[in-house]
């Protein structure tokens, strides 16, 4: 798991923008020495926080809750809190290695998913020097992801913020 998490990268990612940092996390070692068997996967998947009082499940198919209903955990339910809280909080300084044009708030309307995460260029810089030492470490390209799944803008405005942050 070290190895999994960190262990190939560790001596090839370097000088990380703060606040960004690669922590080591501390794992216990399995106590089962018990063979795994695959299987096919679950059609659904759970997912709780700890002051939830059930856990979500998530239809595996289409990432929705049984319900219908977008999961907390989706792209469009963390866009919709973002917005939320850019549109109450002062938007923080960025590190002056990273430059960017930071959207007046009329515009988070219409901003899409892939336009909103191009807004702190400091992820943007770590997010690169991973993807660098991946490379460096030659462990294979980054996957990328079609674009076309982060084009599109938050459909959850004017949430009620207790079922944004329940």
């Amino acid at each position: 798991m070290n190895s999994a998490l960190y262990g190939r990268i560790e001596g090839s990612l370097t000088a990380l923008p703060p606040p960004y940092a690669l922590h080591r996390v501390m794992l216990a070692r399995a106590a089962s020495a018990e063979v795994r068997s695959p299987a096919r996967a679950p059609s659904f998947s759970v997912a709780w926080c700890e002051n939830d009082t059930v856990p979500e499940i998530i239809n595996a198919t289409t990432g929705k809750l049984e319900s219908g209903q977008p999961s907390l955990l989706c792209k469009q339910s963390m866009f919709a809190r973002w917005q939320y809280l850019v549109k109450r909080l002062p938007l923080l300084p960025q590190s002056t290695e990273c430059t960017t044009v930071t959207p007046t708030l009329p515009q988070l309307d219409g901003l899409l998913y892939q336009e909103a995460k191009q807004l702190s260029p400091g992820y943007q810089l770590a997010k690169q020097r991973l993807i660098e030492a991946f490379d460096k470490a030659k462990l294979g390209k980054w996957v990328k992801k079609p674009l076309e799944q982060d084009q599109f803008i938050c459909e959850l405005t004017d949430a009620d913020p207790e079922l944004l942050f329940a």
